[in-house]
């Protein structure tokens, strides 16, 4: 199950926004009295809320914007969309601050909770106010009118003619309603509009602007509880550890306190090395014992360590905001590679020096948008093969069930023959399985064999004559896949977007199934559960659902597989918000497979957990709600393992063993 959706659950409540997504502009001319500023302005009818903009009257990249957003108090926050999409382009967003309107630059790389976007800045304006029934923001953004792309490539908001915009709302408070950094929770609905801005470019906007700018914070005008300008922060570099003679060091000096408490399985130890990140996620150590760190929507971060596994030195190795989730070395640990959601790049790598050279384009092509937006990369551990598996682009996209769409997808691509240009995802490389609906983890076992976990779907019911039943809570089950040997072509068929595995069998009232088996949401005479067991490469185990498990690793041994389980979003209580692990053994073959059957539910054990799932909040996070947030495995060389936890603008990564 995806985790930390902040789109999909919405989509019932958004029908009248996604009305105006296609068509002619809905926007109108409004002037405000007191400002004397006119706005193209659009007023949505359900949500009440008003969004007004203004440019300058002749526009050249890069150019201000004025706006204006006025929202009735049931909504805790709004939020305005510069390019009509929540990721990959400025957001503004407000929320009443007492008497006062605080505005906020955010900035969304993936589907999480929006980060604080430093290349944008909001300066208030006459009309930033609240009271007990509305709070209005009225500012210049500079910033917000022009960005990178997600193909790295500058994009500004055109200026003639009609453009797509997007809004929000919240239904919970933010955390801190002063604070322009504040976290804040999923929203409650959706929409998106056609805007005129023919009629947004106004006369005299130098002069307006000069006019109604609150330069003056003594001002009775001004409000009283923020600043005029709002700048990001910038969070401040680790301390340099001292060494402690631990295998698994105590503590390591400048990581901080853990932002939450966890509960560790008998024998086990976990420390925190280094906190303040940014969506922390997957986590490669080279070959100098390095520990390179993808932060999502920032890059890629390098970090010196101790003998004892401590943190002595940080530094930014790639500042890319593009990047978001994958990274891998090759063999020789002398090319790194990282992906974006549209491509994966390359980089010559110094270890001893800890730097990278030129950038190359070896992938492109892979779906821009959709709900899943990480692409995970893994290097066969012999051969220069890179495997790169793409999630779906929604909970059930059917279009997928053709291998062709390049969706819901595992492939390899042989580098040591890259075209010019590099290789188009879809039309390059070869299958290792198809039908995996979101395997964002994928590992290698001591086979050189390849193995992913899925999150499986979500809102599922079962539908039988005509009668639906809701079986979402617990079902279906999240999955282990085996894929095998990658040099060779997989063109298996995994099941999705149709064939999914039952955890509860109770909640089927018509046909007895036990955990494990096939089942599909709309049985019939042509496609129905015995179709699946039939033509579905099975799994080698079912997790509990809602799970969304997007790491996983083996141990030197091949034992154990850890996996890191993100958290639920789609299930009440929630679950997952922690790290497990499953037990394996080699076959007579020779092939590796869990101890446990199919049938298990109880394969995966506890090992780093939160004490209280039921505070874990997946829709966000609002700080995640109380609990870490499991997210990127590693191995460094000396057999420990390292996590890191992708809450928020705090992210932190740990250091686990045994002993």
């Amino acid at each position: 199950m995806r985790s930390l959706l902040l789109l999909g659950s919405a989509l019932a409540l958004a029908s009248q926004g996604l009305a105006q997504e296609e068509g002619e502009p809905v926007s109108t001319v409004s002037c405000d009295p007191e400002s004397k500023i006119c706005y193209s302005g659009y007023k949505d009818p359900e949500s009440e809320i008003f969004f007004g903009i203004a440019l300058p009257k002749e526009p050249k990249d890069p150019y201000d914007a004025i706006i204006q957003i006025t929202s009735p108090v049931r909504h805790y926050w709004v939020g305005f969309s510069w390019g009509g999409d929540m990721v990959w382009n400025p957001l503004t967003l407000a929320w009443r601050n007492g008497q006062t309107t605080t505005a906020s630059a955010r900035f969304a790389y993936g589907i999480t909770l929006p980060q604080p976007y430093d290349q944008a800045e909001h300066f208030y304006m006459k009309g930033t106010k609240a009271n007990d029934t509305h709070f209005t923001l009225t500012a210049l953004c500079k910033g917000c009118a022009g960005w990178q792309n997600v193909n790295d490539e500058r994009y500004f908001l055109p200026f003639n003619g009609s453009t797509r915009f997007a809004w929000a709302y919240g239904a919970n408070a933010v955390e801190d309603p002063a604070s322009n950094t504040s976290a804040f929770n999923v929203h409650e609905a959706y929409g998106k509009w056609i805007h005129n801005l023919d009629a947004a470019r106004i006369d005299n906007f130098d002069e307006i602007v000069k006019a109604n700018l609150l330069s003056d914070p003594a001002a009775p005008s001004t409000p009283a509880q923020v600043p005029t300008t709002i700048v990001t922060s910038v969070l401040a570099t680790p301390t340099p550890s001292n060494k402690v003679a631990a295998a698994i060091p105590a503590s390591c000096n400048g990581a901080g306190s853990p932002s939450f408490q966890g509960r560790l399985a008998t024998g086990w130890k976990a420390t925190k090395i280094v906190g303040g990140m940014t969506n922390p996620r997957s986590i490669e150590f080279d070959s100098a014992g390095n520990m390179l760190v993808v932060q999502s929507g920032k890059g890629i971060s390098f970090h010196q360590m101790s003998a004892e596994g401590c943190v002595t030195s940080t530094k930014m190795l790639v500042s890319l905001n593009s990047l978001n989730h994958g990274i891998a070395f090759s063999a020789d640990g002398k090319t790194l590679y990282a992906s974006t959601m549209t491509q994966v790049y390359s980089w010559p790598y110094d270890a001893a020096a800890g730097t990278v050279g030129t950038r190359t384009t070896i992938i492109t092509g892979m779906y821009q948008g959709g709900s899943h937006l990480t692409r995970t990369l893994a290097m066969h551990p012999t051969q220069p093969l890179l495997v790169v598996s793409h999630g779906s682009n929604s909970n059930i996209d059917q279009a997928s069930g053709d291998a062709r769409t390049a969706r819901a997808i595992i492939k390899v691509f042989d580098l040591s023959k890259i075209p010019s240009g590099g290789y188009n995802y879809v039309s390059g490389g070869w299958n290792a399985g198809y039908g995996q609906r979101n395997d964002v983890g994928i590992t290698f076992d001591n086979n050189n064999h390849l193995w992913g976990v899925e999150n499986s779907g979500d809102d599922f019911r079962r539908t039988i004559n005509g009668q639906s039943r809701d079986i979402h809570h617990n079902n279906p089950g999240e999955k282990i896949h085996y894929m095998g040997d990658v040099s060779l072509p997989n063109n298996a068929w995994y099941g999705y977007p149709t064939c999914f595995t039952v955890w509860q069998p109770s909640d089927f009232v018509d046909k007895t199934f036990k955990v494990g088996d096939w089942f599909v949401q709309a049985p019939n005479s042509t496609f129905n559960d015995d179709t699946c067991a039939q033509r579905a490469t099975a799994p080698k185990l079912t997790l509990f659902p809602h799970s969304a498990p997007i790491d996983l690793k083996f141990d030197s041994g091949n034992k154990w597989m850890y996996i890191t389980y993100h958290g639920s979003w789609n299930r009440s209580p929630t679950t997952g918000f922690k790290l497990v692990r499953v037990e394996f053994t080699k076959g007579a073959d020779g092939i590796l497979t869990p101890v446990a059957p199919l049938s298990s539910t109880d394969a995966a054990k506890d090992v780093f957990w939160n004490p209280d799932v039921t505070r874990c909040q997946g829709n966000g996070p609002s700080f995640s709600n109380g609990c870490f947030r499991p997210a990127g495995l590693q191995w460094d060389g000396q057999g420990r393992l390292y996590m890191t936890s992708d809450t928020s603008s705090n992210g932190e990564v740990w250091i686990l063993g045994e002993g």
